[in-house]
Protein backbone atom coordinates (compact mmCIF):
# COMPACT_ATOMS: atom_id res chain seq x y z
CA UNK A 1 0.00 0.00 0.00
CA UNK A 2 3.09 2.23 0.01
CA UNK A 3 5.79 2.08 -2.66
CA UNK A 4 8.85 4.12 -3.59
CA UNK A 5 9.66 3.31 -7.19
CA UNK A 6 13.24 3.97 -8.33
CA UNK A 7 14.05 6.06 -11.35
CA UNK A 8 13.91 3.93 -14.52
CA UNK A 9 17.20 2.48 -15.74
CA UNK A 10 16.05 2.12 -19.34
CA UNK A 11 13.44 3.38 -21.76
CA UNK A 12 11.20 0.83 -23.43
CA UNK A 13 9.06 1.11 -26.53
CA UNK A 14 6.13 1.03 -26.60
CA UNK A 15 5.92 2.74 -23.22
CA UNK A 16 4.53 1.06 -20.13
CA UNK A 17 1.74 2.93 -18.29
CA UNK A 18 2.94 4.33 -14.96
CA UNK A 19 -0.46 4.11 -13.27
CA UNK A 20 -3.27 1.60 -13.14
CA UNK A 21 -5.71 1.80 -16.03
CA UNK A 22 -8.93 0.28 -17.37
CA UNK A 23 -8.77 -3.50 -17.60
CA UNK A 24 -5.93 -3.99 -15.11
CA UNK A 25 -6.29 -6.50 -12.30
CA UNK A 26 -5.47 -5.81 -8.64
CA UNK A 27 -5.41 -8.22 -5.72
CA UNK A 28 -5.14 -7.65 -1.99
CA UNK A 29 -3.37 -10.22 0.15
CA UNK A 30 -4.90 -12.35 2.91
CA UNK A 31 -3.04 -10.20 5.46
CA UNK A 32 -5.62 -7.46 5.15
CA UNK A 33 -7.78 -7.39 8.32
CA UNK A 34 -11.31 -8.72 8.61
CA UNK A 35 -12.49 -5.16 9.20
CA UNK A 36 -11.67 -4.55 5.52
CA UNK A 37 -13.46 -7.68 4.33
CA UNK A 38 -14.67 -5.94 1.15
CA UNK A 39 -11.13 -6.20 -0.21
CA UNK A 40 -9.30 -8.80 1.87
CA UNK A 41 -7.82 -11.54 -0.32
CA UNK A 42 -9.96 -10.59 -3.32
CA UNK A 43 -9.17 -9.95 -6.95
CA UNK A 44 -10.69 -7.07 -8.89
CA UNK A 45 -10.66 -5.75 -12.42
CA UNK A 46 -10.55 -2.00 -12.94
CA UNK A 47 -13.57 -0.93 -14.95
CA UNK A 48 -12.75 2.77 -15.24
CA UNK A 49 -10.31 5.37 -13.90
CA UNK A 50 -10.25 9.11 -13.35
CA UNK A 51 -7.10 11.08 -12.54
CA UNK A 52 -7.49 14.00 -10.13
CA UNK A 53 -4.49 16.29 -9.47
CA UNK A 54 -4.25 18.11 -6.16
CA UNK A 55 -1.53 20.20 -4.47
CA UNK A 56 -0.97 20.73 -0.74
CA UNK A 57 1.38 23.43 0.56
CA UNK A 58 2.61 24.40 4.02
CA UNK A 59 5.03 26.97 5.46
CA UNK A 60 6.99 25.45 8.35
CA UNK A 61 9.80 26.98 10.44
CA UNK A 62 13.28 25.50 10.73
CA UNK A 63 13.69 22.35 12.82
CA UNK A 64 9.92 21.95 13.10
CA UNK A 65 7.38 19.68 11.44
CA UNK A 66 3.78 19.27 10.35
CA UNK A 67 1.83 16.03 10.21
CA UNK A 68 -0.31 15.60 7.10
CA UNK A 69 -3.08 13.00 7.43
CA UNK A 70 -4.20 11.75 4.01
CA UNK A 71 -7.28 10.00 5.39
CA UNK A 72 -10.86 11.25 5.72
CA UNK A 73 -10.61 11.54 9.51
CA UNK A 74 -11.37 14.86 11.18
CA UNK A 75 -8.55 17.21 10.23
CA UNK A 76 -7.40 14.91 7.41
CA UNK A 77 -6.94 15.90 3.77
CA UNK A 78 -9.72 13.54 2.57
CA UNK A 79 -7.57 11.59 0.09
CA UNK A 80 -9.31 8.26 0.83
CA UNK A 81 -12.31 6.72 -0.97
CA UNK A 82 -15.79 6.75 0.50
CA UNK A 83 -17.04 3.93 -1.73
CA UNK A 84 -16.10 0.29 -1.09
CA UNK A 85 -15.84 -0.25 -4.86
CA UNK A 86 -13.19 2.43 -5.29
CA UNK A 87 -9.42 2.13 -4.94
CA UNK A 88 -7.29 5.26 -4.81
CA UNK A 89 -3.82 4.94 -6.31
CA UNK A 90 -2.17 8.17 -5.17
CA UNK A 91 1.12 9.39 -6.58
CA UNK A 92 3.03 11.84 -4.38
CA UNK A 93 5.83 14.19 -5.44
CA UNK A 94 7.59 17.14 -3.84
CA UNK A 95 9.00 20.44 -5.01
CA UNK A 96 12.66 21.06 -4.04
CA UNK A 97 13.43 22.26 -0.54
CA UNK A 98 15.37 21.69 2.66
CA UNK A 99 13.05 19.16 4.29
CA UNK A 100 12.49 15.48 5.02
CA UNK A 101 9.42 13.25 4.79
CA UNK A 102 8.60 10.45 7.24
CA UNK A 103 5.68 8.03 6.83
CA UNK A 104 3.50 6.71 9.67
CA UNK A 105 0.60 4.24 9.63
CA UNK A 106 -1.22 4.21 11.94
CA UNK A 107 -0.23 7.38 13.81
CA UNK A 108 2.91 6.85 15.87
CA UNK A 109 4.04 3.77 13.93
CA UNK A 110 6.91 4.53 11.56
CA UNK A 111 6.87 2.76 8.22
CA UNK A 112 10.65 2.78 7.75
CA UNK A 113 12.82 1.66 10.64
CA UNK A 114 15.62 -0.75 11.46
CA UNK A 115 15.39 -3.72 13.79
CA UNK A 116 17.51 -2.50 16.72
CA UNK A 117 15.18 -0.83 19.23
CA UNK A 118 16.98 2.52 19.16
CA UNK A 119 17.22 2.74 15.38
CA UNK A 120 14.08 4.68 14.65
CA UNK A 121 13.77 8.18 13.31
CA UNK A 122 13.91 11.04 15.80
CA UNK A 123 11.49 13.75 14.69
CA UNK A 124 9.99 14.98 17.96
CA UNK A 125 11.76 17.91 19.74
CA UNK A 126 14.59 17.86 20.50
CA UNK A 127 15.18 16.43 17.04
CA UNK A 128 18.22 14.14 16.95
CA UNK A 129 21.07 15.46 14.79
CA UNK A 130 21.47 12.28 12.74
CA UNK A 131 18.45 10.04 13.39
CA UNK A 132 16.18 12.65 11.84
CA UNK A 133 17.46 11.24 8.55
CA UNK A 134 16.81 7.59 9.41
CA UNK A 135 14.07 6.27 7.16
CA UNK A 136 13.39 9.72 5.76
CA UNK A 137 12.62 10.49 2.15
CA UNK A 138 13.85 13.68 0.48
CA UNK A 139 12.14 15.75 -2.22
CA UNK A 140 14.59 14.47 -4.84
CA UNK A 141 13.50 10.89 -4.10
CA UNK A 142 10.10 11.67 -5.62
CA UNK A 143 10.19 14.92 -7.61
CA UNK A 144 7.03 16.92 -8.23
CA UNK A 145 7.23 16.29 -12.00
CA UNK A 146 8.33 12.65 -11.74
CA UNK A 147 6.30 11.23 -8.86
CA UNK A 148 7.72 7.95 -7.57
CA UNK A 149 5.89 7.45 -4.27
CA UNK A 150 2.68 5.45 -4.72
CA UNK A 151 0.08 4.79 -2.04
CA UNK A 152 -3.03 2.60 -2.25
CA UNK A 153 -6.06 3.30 -0.10
CA UNK A 154 -9.57 1.93 0.32
CA UNK A 155 -12.52 3.03 2.41
CA UNK A 156 -11.82 2.89 6.17
CA UNK A 157 -8.11 2.10 5.85
CA UNK A 158 -6.13 3.36 8.85
CA UNK A 159 -4.82 6.92 8.43
CA UNK A 160 -1.53 7.34 6.57
CA UNK A 161 0.43 10.29 7.94
CA UNK A 162 3.31 12.15 6.35
CA UNK A 163 5.54 14.07 8.75
CA UNK A 164 7.12 17.00 6.91
CA UNK A 165 10.22 18.03 8.86
CA UNK A 166 12.14 21.18 7.91
CA UNK A 167 15.88 20.68 8.34
CA UNK A 168 18.24 23.25 9.85
CA UNK A 169 19.87 25.95 7.71
CA UNK A 170 16.76 27.93 6.74
CA UNK A 171 14.38 30.14 8.71
CA UNK A 172 11.26 28.81 7.02
CA UNK A 173 10.47 26.41 4.19
CA UNK A 174 7.48 26.37 1.87
CA UNK A 175 6.71 22.72 1.19
CA UNK A 176 4.66 21.88 -1.88
CA UNK A 177 3.37 18.32 -2.12
CA UNK A 178 1.82 17.35 -5.43
CA UNK A 179 -0.74 14.55 -5.56
CA UNK A 180 -2.23 12.69 -8.48
CA UNK A 181 -5.19 10.64 -7.27
CA UNK A 182 -5.96 7.85 -9.73
CA UNK A 183 -9.52 6.83 -8.87
CA UNK A 184 -10.10 3.20 -9.86
CA UNK A 185 -13.60 1.73 -9.98
CA UNK A 186 -13.43 -1.96 -9.14
CA UNK A 187 -15.34 -5.02 -10.30
CA UNK A 188 -14.94 -8.09 -8.07
CA UNK A 189 -13.86 -11.29 -9.83
CA UNK A 190 -15.17 -14.05 -7.48
CA UNK A 191 -13.55 -16.97 -9.33
CA UNK A 192 -10.35 -15.66 -10.96
CA UNK A 193 -8.41 -17.71 -13.46
CA UNK A 194 -4.70 -18.46 -12.95
CA UNK A 195 -3.94 -16.00 -15.76
CA UNK A 196 -5.90 -13.21 -14.07
CA UNK A 197 -4.07 -13.89 -10.81
CA UNK A 198 -0.74 -13.84 -12.63
CA UNK A 199 -1.48 -10.48 -14.22
CA UNK A 200 -2.80 -8.84 -11.06
CA UNK A 201 -0.93 -6.15 -9.19
CA UNK A 202 -0.66 -7.37 -5.59
CA UNK A 203 -1.40 -4.76 -2.92
CA UNK A 204 0.03 -5.65 0.45
CA UNK A 205 -1.28 -4.49 3.79
CA UNK A 206 1.03 -2.10 5.63
CA UNK A 207 1.88 -4.64 8.33
CA UNK A 208 3.52 -6.80 5.64
CA UNK A 209 5.92 -3.96 4.82
CA UNK A 210 7.17 -3.53 8.38
CA UNK A 211 8.85 -6.21 10.51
Amino acid sequence: MLELRPAPLATVSPGVPKILHDGNYVKSTEKWPDTLSDVKGKLFQIEKTNQVPHDLSYIIPSNDFRDVDLSNATGGENIYPENTKTLYETLIGFKPGNYLIHFYIPAGERMHRLEESGMVSSTEPPVHATRRYLGARKPEDSPYDDKRIFTYSVKDLEPLLLRLLVDTGVDFEKIVMGLLVNKCYLKHIPAPTPEQLRLAKVIQYYSELRW
